[in-house]
């Protein structure tokens, strides 16, 4: 229930104009992994495992590290939700890769994938199957659509390559930037937030 109270909220503010990001300089690595190793024990439970890898150690950039929180659990949410239903276990991969322009993050599933006349709507707030309305994600159903706010609100973007019945792999894109004159900061994630961010699907 908090979960969707938390995402009714973010998008009033959205939709009002009043979605305003608290940037600072984070050291982003530790930050995503964090996060996702915060989920493992969830997966696990669910014959699912959570694996991360990346090809920089260590690198600041600008991002609000609350909103990071929510697009890197909403996805991981999302896989976890879409890949548990795997007869041979599910597989959920988190790649951080850094370029000159961008840092990008990977999550990868071997989940029921996405049919490709839905790929277009995937980050719609609603969307509308065998002229029902359907929700995509949990109760509020608008998950994807405040990740996709959240990544534009950096300056990023954020993109899907599925095949039906094989896996999905989400890839947001971060611009790699500093702001100027700003210290580096290390964010300390809070677990408890992982609780609500997967609250819809525990059971």
């Amino acid at each position: 229930m908090l979960r969707i109270i938390n995402n009714i909220v973010d998008t009033t503010r959205i939709d009002t104009g009043e979605f305003r990001a608290d940037f600072g300089n984070y050291e982003i690595v530790s930050l995503v992994e964090d996060i996702a190793m915060s989920t493992v024990s969830f997966a696990k439970s669910k014959n699912i495992s959570i694996e991360f890898d990346t090809n920089v150690e260590e690198h600041y950039i600008k991002c609000d590290p609350s909103m990071i929180e929510k697009i890197v659990l909403n996805l991981i949410s999302n896989s976890i939700k879409y890949t548990k239903y795997s007869k041979y276990g599910g597989i959920i991969k988190i790649d951080i890769i850094l370029e000159e322009k961008w840092i990008k993050i990977l999550f990868e599933d071997n989940g029921i994938g996405i049919p490709l006349e839905m790929k277009d709507k995937i980050f719609d707030r609603f969307l509308r199957l065998d002229n029902s309305l359907r929700r995509l994600n949990e109760g509020s159903g608008i998950g994807l659509s405040i990740v996709k706010s959240m990544v534009e609100v950096h300056g990023g973007s954020i993109s899907v390559n599925s095949i039906l019945n094989q896996g999905s792999v989400f890839e947001v894109k971060l611009p790699n930037t500093l702001l100027d004159n700003s210290i580096m900061n290390i964010y300390k994630f809070n677990e408890a937030n992982t609780e609500i961010e997967l609250s819809d699907i525990y059971n």
